[in-house]
């Protein structure tokens, strides 16, 4: 028996899917994508871009070395408070 309402334009068929799952599949995958690159821009270590880490320098053992060098000397140790956490 023929259904009148399911015409042949009407039809959803496998050709049509197939191009709606594939466009879906290629747009999620472009907006995780997306989201992933913004997302490491916006927190890429800010909080380790913004704080120093001091730290001492072995290599100088004299408090003139250090000073002039635009270091600290305490406790008999030239200590550097631009040390990147990076580095």
């Amino acid at each position: 028996m023929i259904n009148p309402l399911e015409t042949e334009d009407s039809r959803f068929d496998g050709e049509t899917f197939t191009k709606v799952f594939i466009y879906t599949i290629c747009a999620a995958t472009v907006l995780t994508a997306s989201i992933l690159v913004a997302k490491s821009f916006i927190f890429n270590g800010g909080a380790v871009e913004q704080s120093s880490y001091p730290t001492s320098i072995p290599w100088i053992n004299s408090k003139l070395d250090c000073e002039n060098t635009g270091r600290n000397w305490i406790n008999n140790k030239c200590w550097d408070k631009e040390h990147s956490a990076e580095f």
